[in-house]
């Protein structure tokens, strides 16, 4: 009912410079630590088994979410800093649908005047294309990593870099979750379900072509084709691989977008009521 009325946020103080600031110091701080990452994953001390090849971290689906998260902060940042610099009324390439924006504050940092008709820039797409994808797969692969057990003795060492990955991850976005303006779309469930679709294919192509999981050199000699044990390994376990994936893609996903989109139209309500309310006074 309020919806075309107020902000689609709670009230942030010193707009939009604070929020710019935040955006990048968040960016920065995520991005050390994918270097980290970079650096450190499958080395000891910080894994328990040293991995034969540094490349092969982009096997795990932690750190393909972890990636995205980054990727998504990073883009964040740009976006907001880039709306700001230049969405001023003289711009004529701001044009974009005013009943969306009004309804919706698509802007993550608002201030736009809804007589005003706008199209939503391409790199803001994007940046909530990235957040629509990265929201549930990051709440899944910290889940797994915390309360399911892998099996999988090298891929796991609990230190700085892997709690970022797992964790704080998950922490920063929480944190977004709550602050920002954006929409988040039922329908969009399409994009994490492709997501893990994409990642299941490039899983299945790795593996039809030889390839070893992040310890063993030799699939021949060692016989280990699994990347997580008893739950992705196309190779001893196809069927089990088959069903965990299907399940992923048709139970898991969707229920956690389906309670992520439930916790937005809360926070709607919220906001909602707390402008409805000040309003009155």
């Amino acid at each position: 009912m309020y919806k075309n009325h107020f902000p689609a946020t709670f009230p942030i103080p010193f707009q939009p410079i604070l929020w710019i600031i935040l955006r990048f110091i968040a960016a920065l701080y995520l991005d050390i630590w994918l270097i980290m990452l970079f650096i450190k994953w499958g080395t000891t001390p910080y894994y328990p088994k040293a991995s034969d090849s540094r490349w092969k971290m982009f096997l795990f689906a932690s750190n393909w979410a972890y990636i995205t998260v980054c990727l998504y902060f990073t883009f964040a940042a740009i976006s907001t800093f880039t709306y700001h610099m230049r969405t001023s009324y003289k711009d004529t390439s701001f044009k974009a649908n005013k009943e969306e924006l009004e309804i919706n504050n698509l802007i993550e940092a608002g201030g736009t005047d809804p007589n005003k008709e706008y199209i939503l820039p391409v790199y803001v797409k994007f940046t909530w294309y990235l957040k629509s994808s990265i929201y549930p797969a990051i709440i899944l692969t910290s889940f797994l990593r915390w309360g399911a057990d892998t099996g999988e003795p090298y891929q796991y060492s609990t230190n700085a870099v892997d709690v970022h990955v797992h964790g704080v991850g998950l922490a920063f976005v929480i944190v977004d979750f709550i602050l920002i303006s954006s929409p988040y779309r039922l329908q969009h469930v399409i994009y994490p379900m492709t997501a893990a679709l994409g990642y299941y294919m490039f899983t299945l192509i790795y593996f039809f072509a030889g390839g070893t999981n992040g310890h063993h050199a030799n699939r021949e000699i060692d016989g280990d084709t699994y990347l997580y044990r008893e739950k992705l390994d196309w190779g001893r376990f196809p069927r089990t691989t088959v069903f965990i994936a299907f399940m992923m893609l048709f139970v898991a996903i969707p229920l956690t977008h389906l309670f992520i989109y439930l916790l937005f139209k809360l926070k709607q309500l919220m906001i909602e009521w707390y402008y409805f309310n000040k309003h009155k006074r």
